[in-house]
């Protein structure tokens, strides 16, 4: 009887159960979500800040806001719902269903996920942009790597839902691909946003070099959040042990809240710079266009 229940499950799930520990197989996860509900609490209040400190920013950009945040909102509920699921109610009982069955709540979370970072590194595009001399073939590689990253990410899915299993989560080719995308597409923006208000400095006077020096502070913080993440994701997806792969459950339960948080805090730092013109009477066209963007 044994034996025909062992051979009911696919090979991944008796592998798993076999060669990986209860704690490495679901710690970092746990530990990656602790995580992301404290990021999540920050976003709450960065959201809170952009809607009460710039109400006339273009319907567009609002509409874009409420949904990251939406979207999250629903990637922080699943993570939790997973969770709970995986390590309380399925505590005494390990079926295959119960573990290692793709379930509604984990589908939910990646897809949300892929479509936060998608939108938000849209918005970065949008940036490089305006940031960057309007370079068309710049912000096209951009965009083209966070067009990659989505397709991956979507194909990633497709492939568990094909399979029902948990387990394509951490073998599918596309799993480092759609990360390994995402990591390049945060750096290209990182570093080409971070070269132009570095030449941006160049003539200022002190007080507006020192707007603009806060300015690139910010754009490199938030863009080494999220290139990070996604680096370590990929890294860790061709590691050869065994409990290797597991470890991208941690910075991918933390992934949509970096990029969210990223998100509303450049448009934050908008402030920064409307009230150094205040303060100044620094012409707006002396600044970066971060100021202007509305």
């Amino acid at each position: 009887m044994s034996k025909a229940r062992a051979s009911f499950h696919p090979p991944s799930f008796c592998w798993v159960m076999t060669d990986v520990s209860t704690a490495l197989k679901w710690g970092p996860g746990f530990v990656g979500m602790s995580i992301g509900l404290a990021m999540y609490g920050v976003s709450v209040c960065q959201y809170l800040f952009y809607v009460m400190a710039f109400p006339r920013d273009r319907r567009l950009i609002k509409c874009v806001v409420l949904l990251v945040f939406v979207l999250d909102t629903i990637n922080t509920v699943t993570s939790l719902s997973f969770c709970c699921r995986t390590l309380v109610l399925c505590r005494w009982t390990t079926t295959y269903a119960c573990m290692l069955q793709l379930s509604w709540d984990l589908s939910t979370n990646l897809g949300s996920r892929f479509v936060v970072s998608f939108l938000v590194q849209c918005f970065y595009a949008h940036r490089v942009w305006m940031i960057c001399g309007r370079s068309k073939l710049l912000t096209g590689i951009v965009l083209l790597a966070a067009l990659a990253a989505l397709i991956f990410g979507m194909l990633m899915l497709q492939d568990m839902y094909n399979t029902r299993d948990i387990g394509n989560l951490f073998t599918s080719p596309y799993s480092p691909a759609n990360a390994m995308a995402s990591a390049v597409c945060d750096g290209l923006i990182t570093t080409s946003i971070y070269l132009s208000l570095r030449r941006s400095r160049s003539g200022l006077q002190l007080r507006k070099e020192n707007c603009v020096t806060k300015l690139n502070i910010i754009f490199i913080q938030m863009g080494m959040i999220t290139f990070l993440s996604a680096l370590t994701m990929t890294i860790l997806s061709y590691q050869n042990k065994p409990a290797g792969e597991y470890f991208t459950a941690a910075p991918g339960f933390m992934l949509s809240k970096a990029y969210s948080s990223s998100m509303l805090a450049i448009l934050n730092a908008r402030n920064l710079v409307d009230n150094r013109q205040q303060i100044s009477l620094v012409p707006p066209s002396e600044f970066p266009a971060l100021a202007t963007i509305r």
